[in-house]
């Protein structure tokens, strides 16, 4: 079973594994199917409009019917150059969705990481989300960060399929022939999801 991993930052900016979350389909794929449910209209594939059964305007009920499946954005390829997923990923710049949602959706994204003094803060938007996700046990986690003065930063590998992760960023030591942790403190390829994120009203 794949999972979502969570990893730690000490004082000397570098990586650590810290948590596993089982079932990482729990993580960022069911957030943004979430947000796509919340916020977007229902997908209609190109592919559909060009079925004989096909007819504007029909209820988009109907179109899941004869599809045989609901498409949907999470799960569409991307086709000449776009990425229907991107609609997705925009909406958390967009002011109009609810802070907590916002934020969610930003720790999905590739170099995310938050400070540990922000931990608390995001294990509550965590639990407000709702929707069928890992987010209740990824607050969990970081409840237990934010205790431990060792950590200065957490940031997550959403799905542990995926061979990069935040303890071999850093490159690849020859000498020692082992991968090389991301360091937070002179690395560039991470982000600070507070200083990244449009700011609106609370919510």
């Amino acid at each position: 079973m794949s999972y979502t991993e969570i990893y730690s930052f000490g004082k000397d900016g570098k990586a650590k594994f810290y948590a596993a979350i089982k079932n990482s389909w729990r993580g960022a794929m069911a957030i943004w199917s979430e947000m796509e449910k919340r916020h977007l209209p229902p997908y209609i594939p190109d592919y559909i409009k060009y079925c004989n059964w096909y007819r504007q305007g029909m209820p988009f009920e109907e179109i899941v019917m004869r599809n045989g499946f609901e498409p949907t954005r999470v799960s569409a390829m991307t086709t000449a150059g776009k990425n229907p997923l991107q609609e997705v990923w925009d909406l958390a710049d967009n002011l109009t969705i609810p802070e907590h949602e916002r934020i969610a959706l930003f720790t999905t994204f590739d170099g995310c990481l938050i400070k540990r003094e922000d931990c608390r803060r995001v294990a509550e938007v965590f639990r407000r989300f709702e929707g069928d996700t890992s987010l209740d046990e990824q607050a969990v986690v970081l409840d237990s960060a934010a205790a431990d003065s060792s950590i200065i930063a957490i940031g997550w590998n959403q799905t542990s399929v995926c061979a990069n992760s935040w303890e071999n960023a850093g490159g690849y030591d020859e000498i020692k022939d082992t991968p090389i942790p991301y360091n937070c403190l002179t690395g560039t390829k991470h982000f600070w999801l507070f200083d990244e994120m449009k700011q609106g009203e609370m919510s």
